[in-house]
């Protein structure tokens, strides 16, 4: 039997990049309603203003400088609309992957373990995410990972005998280096770090015995260290002419540790006392150089007096650093909808690409062999000497670092990513290992890894109990997906039963007591409908849906201004709340005969339309409005074309049902069209087809990128 052709390497990536790029875009579209948070406008109002001003000014925290203008570049060359920039980083985030493979396969020398490393990367939700954020990771990933490469290479060819490679590399490593350290002034300990591991490889880059030992054995290392500081030390320069003192890149670190540690300020609103230093840090307006000195000396004496809250703080810091992330967030923020396909992505994609990345990572560094002698090195200096040219001992302090600068300062999700380029060859190393030979583990790197495995899942369950709350969670949503089948097909009774037992599992869930009030709702029952609404509301007042169904039995009741307050909870949420409210809301009646779009009453009677503004709503490619009377035998539409000049005007088709009933080409202005329904039933869905424009396109100033079709502010049916 013939074996099976292997895929041509180009193809294995070709589909890999596919395949990254196809989730990239996923989230960019997910996300594009999201507006940019506090650190990321910080950003972005620095880049627009090097831009119109051409000065560049400090952030309020002071930050390295390229990602600005990385930002500024990215707004130059696609204009500054915040998605094309966030589209931009999608990509830098899918090329990641290539100086990961890299980086892996300079590690195991194996194809296999580069596309396993590469494919957990190009598979995370996380790094997916972190793309349409506009801030420093995505960048400053893609740059780790190359100027890991680069030092494994150099290394390498060092081995091999190479003259002039193993230079060319350490330079251009240092170079990475000094770039990411601009970027972010986490990266500065790569320079000690990569000095000292180039220092400890064996042989020479040249082989001429007239080169001095010194030269021979400094070449690499001074050549690293040369290259970075040829980038660093002119802002460092800049900063200390600026500032009268020395500020090598930033006083981030300095002020983070006074922030994150400032416990004689803690209370209950602000645990780590940071709005109180903060306030003091900015007090001190432009003095960079005394603001640094006293984060410096508050955060060190904050610590010192405070050893047990600065330990228990470690503590917490620990479990979140393990924890799986996307996981929480979904629990601590369950009035914030999020598409079903991005929850299973976040859930699969996000914290399993994490435990996937984090297990397989301890367990690659743990068994990997280093760099294949044949023997162990004999004496204690030779097995010293071999210890510090290994690649974990370049990966693996890298790491810890990582770790333990998120547990000095605070544990966010994003912190931690600086870890992964770390864990991944290893992790792809491990995978690749489980399908070819490998050599039997020693019993002593056997309990290490399972210490190591056990200690990380041990922190992350301490955090959260993920297993019996992924277990309710399971059972609850299978519940509530019944009880939402139950109300399609008019179940009154198993609706509420199923929501009765998703309520059990789950007794602070909002969408529970939701499906008890629509059940009771379809089964006439008001007043137990209003006590579910209630219940909702109170056990989640930011949830929309309760807030809806409350607006729409007040609005059946003919309380018109408690009904327009409940009603504008319509924008609380990214779930479409008006094709939702064409189906929950059926149960309190039928369509009127006339209906005000856009006048703070429609909604559950249309769909496919933006949120009103001024009395109208602006329609979509296709939109709908319910309307019902005996008899109607014309629909009147109140309408206009809203469009600049230099755009088209918009052609209408109208629709009653299926059916075409006339189409219009609008003039500018306000004006009311009529067609003739040519139909006999009471109750008519009124279909709007039109053309579309984005006002962005027209208007470069314009932050509006909405594909928008015509203004609507009334439709009535009329004998």
């Amino acid at each position: 039997m013939s074996r099976r052709r292997a895929l041509p390497l180009w193809l294995a990536y070709a589909l890999l990049f596919a395949a990254a790029l196809g989730l990239r875009l996923a989230v960019w579209r997910w996300r594009e309603p999201y507006p940019l948070s506090g650190d990321e406008s910080e950003y972005w109002q620095q880049a627009l203003t090097l831009l119109q001003q051409k000065q560049y000014v400090e952030l309020r925290l002071m930050r390295p400088p390229l990602y600005t203008l990385f930002l500024a570049g990215c707004i130059y060359l696609f204009d500054s609309l915040i998605q094309n920039v966030r589209l931009v980083q999608a990509v830098v985030s899918t090329l990641t992957i290539f100086p990961v493979a890299a980086l892996a396969h300079e590690l195991a020398r194996s194809r296999r373990a580069a596309l396993l490393a590469a494919l957990l990367f190009a598979a995370s939700y996380t790094l997916a995410a972190t793309a349409t954020e506009l801030l420093t990771e995505t960048v400053f990933l893609f740059g780790l990972s190359a100027v890991l490469w680069l030092l494994l290479r150099s290394a390498r060819l060092l081995r091999e005998g190479g003259q002039r490679g193993p230079l060319v590399c350490a330079a251009l490593a240092g170079l990475g280096v000094g770039l990411l350290a601009l970027v972010r002034s986490v990266a500065l300990p790569l320079l000690p770090l990569g000095a000292v591991w180039l220092l400890a490889q064996p042989g020479a880059p040249f082989a001429s015995p007239r080169w001095r030992w010194l030269a021979r054995r400094a070449a690499l290392p001074l050549a690293f260290a040369a290259a970075a500081l040829l980038l660093i030390a002119p802002w460092a320069a800049r900063n200390t002419l600026a500032y009268h003192a020395l500020i090598l890149i930033d006083t981030t670190g300095a002020e983070n540790l006074w922030l994150d540690n400032n416990f004689s300020a803690a209370s209950a609103d602000d645990p780590l006392g940071r709005d109180a230093a903060k306030a003091q840090l900015y007090a001190m307006e432009e003095d960079r150089a005394g603001r640094q000195q006293l984060a410096t000396r508050r955060g060190v004496a904050e610590i010192a007096a405070h050893p047990a809250m600065f330990a228990q703080k470690l503590w917490g810091e620990a479990k979140k650093f393990f924890a799986l992330q996307h996981f929480d967030e979904l629990r601590e923020k369950r009035a914030i909808w999020v598409p079903p396909a991005e929850v299973w992505a976040k859930l699969l994609l996000g914290d399993g690409v994490w435990l996937a990345l984090l297990l397989g990572g301890l367990a690659g560094m743990c068994f990997w062999p280093g760099w294949g002698q044949a023997r162990r090195p004999r004496g204690l200096l030779p097995w010293l000497g071999a210890a510090l040219a290994d690649q974990r001992t370049l990966l693996a302090p890298w790491a810890a670092y990582i770790l333990l600068t998120s547990l000095l300062f605070h544990v966010e999700l994003r912190y931690r990513l600086p870890i992964y380029p770390a864990l991944a060859p290893f992790a792809g190393w491990a995978a690749a290992a489980l399908h070819g030979r490998w050599a039997r583990p020693t019993r002593g790197r056997v309990a290490l890894a399972a210490a190591l495995a056990a200690s990380a899942l041990a922190l992350m369950l301490l955090h959260r109990p993920y297993l019996a709350e992924a277990w309710m969670l399971a059972d609850k949503h299978i519940a509530l997906w019944e009880a939402d089948r139950a109300l399609e097909r008019g179940d009154s009774r198993a609706a509420s039963r199923s929501a009765a037992y998703a309520l059990a599992m789950d007794d602070t869930s909002a969408l529970a007591r939701v499906a008890q009030a629509r059940a009771a709702l379809l089964a006439g029952d008001r007043v137990a409908a209003e006590r579910a609404m209630d219940a909702a509301i109170a056990a989640l007042g930011a949830h929309p849906q309760a807030h809806l169904l409350r607006g729409a039995l007040l609005r059946h009741q003919g309380d018109a201004q408690q009904a327009r307050a409940e009603l504008a909870y319509e924008t609380a949420s990214l779930q479409d709340l008006q094709a939702w409210s064409w189906d929950a809301f059926a149960p309190l009646g039928g369509p009127p005969a006339a209906l005000d779009v856009g006048g703070g009453l429609d909604l559950g009677y249309l769909r496919g339309f933006y949120p009103a503004q001024g009395g109208y709503r602006w329609s979509t490619a296709q939109a709908q409005v319910r309307l019902a009377r005996p008899g109607a035998a014309r629909v009147q539409i109140d309408l206009a074309p809203g469009r600049p000049s230099a755009a088209p005007p918009p052609t209408i088709f109208v629709y009653n049902g299926g059916t075409e009933i006339g189409q219009i080409t609008l003039r500018d202005g306000w004006q009311q069209v009529v067609f003739s329904l040519e139909s006999t039933t009471d109750v008519h869905t009124i279909t709007l087809r039109t053309t579309t424009f984005r006002p962005r396109d027209l208007d470069p100033a314009s932050g509006d990128s909405r594909q928008l079709g015509v203004m609507v502010r009334r439709i009535e049916l009329v004998p």
